[in-house]
């Protein structure tokens, strides 16, 4: 990372194998990890934690993801997160499902994928104003 601050990523994902892997990755290249299981849990930490960037699972139990986008678009503490989708969804069904159209998306990664290509969206992530 070109920034000498350090940059916080959630990542929210209720496989807890993705979830830890995910935030081995993220501390390997110097990020600050909040790991949150599901929504709710999601939800709970951003109301002390404001992240940089968010990975978000689209297919998980409890809080719905339109409702997690919901209230990340309604706290205006939380206007400057950025969201990449992170998941076994294809881009289509999530176009379909209205989950893509809020602004604080800015990248869709389909699981599997490479650890360089979740770094490169992450680094663009932060590089983009909304």
């Amino acid at each position: 990372m070109t920034n000498t601050e350090t940059k916080t990523v959630m990542v929210v994902d209720d496989e807890p194998d993705v979830l830890n892997k995910l935030a081995q990755i993220l501390v390997a290249n110097n990020f600050k990890t909040i790991k949150s299981k599901d929504g709710q849990e999601c939800l709970n930490k951003l109301k002390h934690e404001i992240p940089d960037v968010i990975l978000l699972d689209i297919m998980m139990p409890g809080v719905t993801t339109k409702e997690i986008l919901r209230a990340i678009e309604k706290d205006s503490r939380l206007s400057s997160v950025k969201i990449i989708f992170l998941t076994a969804v294809h881009l289509p069904e999530a176009e379909e499902e209205g989950l893509v159209a809020s602004q604080q998306v800015v990248d869709f990664i389909e699981k599997p994928f490479t650890i360089k290509r979740l770094m490169d969206a992450i680094e663009q992530a932060l590089t983009r104003c909304l």
